[in-house]
């Protein structure tokens, strides 16, 4: 007799799909074993280990190193940013195979050690990105520091680095960014810095240095950004600086300088700030073709003559401080063009005259500082209708009651007319709810 066929039970199909799918992960997973080859290149490994253990840091952690392997988890992600402390890895290059430490960065660690740049560090030849800053760096900058040939950022900011920066700097011909900012280096500084034809963004202020800045830095054709306020650099900025077009950001605040070179204007500044040095004269007509202009900071300097009325070309300006000099004369009628114009800062800077009418374009500004000056006239009632957070109008000759459109500035927040003091109304600041200093 034929036996019936009799099919299977759902309950059976479904445990056989569940042992088949279990033994597909674990085919699957033993895969993922059997074929990873990229492991960290030993002498890295053994380099970095020595490195974070001299250092008194972890060399393992959470999102990197998460198999035994530093080249692992987020070091080989480079979409997701770099951990602190922490590394990435490249282990593409080559054909794989191998991963080499390509960054490092260690930020704000504090563990009481003394810390200095271990020779160890020759061992990662292939880093492009070294970020050591504010982990309390001693010693000096060790020479072998120019032998890293694929480095394209260095950062040993705020750090307590003493002597000199060494010449070996300017061997890095991969070199982009540089930031040793407040890193307690002294001496000169080294003309071997002009070597970098790469770099682009120089950052050396809140050192010791002296001396002048080495006119080999105007071979820097590719530099866009120079930050070098309190660094201890004076004197005249050098004529070879022509050739630096490319340049977008001068922050040199107190840094002794004489004299503003009219070569600038055919620089791409967007933000430029001399303030706090020694400037005499004019205020250079360099402003003429400068309209990417953004900020333009020359306060306490002793510039003398009239305000060049070519600022008023500036019609991307945002920021403008001339206080505290020795300019004579009124102000220049076509500042009124500034309508991108949200802070004005001209106290203390010797104008006259009368505020000119054609600042009530100005509607954008929120701080206006313009005391102890010899304005003269009537205050102007069109300030009324800015958005001010900051009004000083102190220390002038104006005559005539406050302007009944300034009860309008309910934003305020700081307050200072010589008018309130001398008994104006209550009801005059009634309305100003914000305001915390009068």
């Amino acid at each position: 007799m034929m036996k019936r066929f009799m099919p299977k039970s759902p309950s059976h199909t479904l445990l056989a799909f569940c042992f088949w799918y279990i033994h597909l992960l674990c085919l699957v997973e033993r895969c993922k074993v059997q074929v990873r080859t990229n492991f960290t290149d030993p002498d890295e490994e053994r380099a970095l280990n020595a490195i974070f253990q001299y250092w008194g840091l972890s060399d393992t952690s959470d999102d990197w190193n998460i198999s035994g392997d530093p080249c692992s988890g987020t070091a080989v992600d480079l979409s997701i940013r770099i951990s602190e402390p922490g590394i990435k890895c490249d282990c593409q290059s080559n054909g794989g195979g191998t991963c080499h430490i390509t960054a490092m960065s260690v930020q704000g660690y504090s563990t009481g050690r003394r810390r200095v740049i271990p020779e160890e560090l020759l061992n990662l030849t292939y880093l492009t990105n070294l970020t050591l800053s504010g982990i309390g760096m001693e010693g000096s900058l060790p020479s072998f520091i120019g032998k890293f040939r694929h480095l394209r950022h260095l950062d040993i900011s705020y750090n307590n680095f003493n002597g000199p920066l060494p010449p070996e700097i300017g061997t890095l011909p991969s070199l982009k960014h540089l930031h040793i900012m407040s890193a307690g280096f002294n001496g000169m500084l080294p003309p071997e810095l002009g070597n970098l034809s790469r770099l682009q963004q120089l950052d050396i202020s809140s050192n010791g240095f002296n001396g002048l800045l080495p006119p080999e830095l105007g071979n820097l054709s590719s530099l866009q950004e120079l930050y070098m306020s309190i660094s201890g650099i004076g004197g005249e900025i050098p004529s070879t600086f022509a050739n630096l077009r490319n340049m977008k950001i001068l922050w040199a605040s107190g840094s002794q300088l004489t004299k503003i070179p009219n070569f600038i204007g055919n620089w791409s500044l967007t933000d430029l700030d001399v303030s706090n040095n020694s400037i005499t004269g004019p205020l250079s007509a360099f402003t003429r073709n400068i309209t990417t202009m953004r900020s333009l900071d020359v306060s306490e300097n002793n510039m003398t003559g009239p305000l060049p009325a070519s600022i008023g070309n500036l019609k991307n300006l945002s920021f403008l401080d001339v206080s505290m000099n020795a300019i004579s004369g009124s102000t220049p009628k076509k500042l009124g063009n500034l309508r991108n114009l949200i802070s004005l800062y001209m106290d203390s800077s010797g104008l006259s005259g009368k505020i000119p009418s054609t600042f009530a374009r100005l509607r954008n500004v929120n701080a206006l500082w313009a005391s102890d000056n010899n304005f003269t006239g009537k205050k102007p009632d069109f300030i009324g209708s800015w958005a001010l957070t900051y009004l000083s109008m102190q220390g002038n000759a104006f005559v005539g009651p406050i302007p009944s459109r300034f009860y309008n500035l309910t934003s305020l927040q700081y307050l200072w007319l010589s008018d309130v003091s001398n008994g104006s109304p209550s009801y005059f600041i009634e309305n100003m709810t914000s305001l915390s200093t009068l």
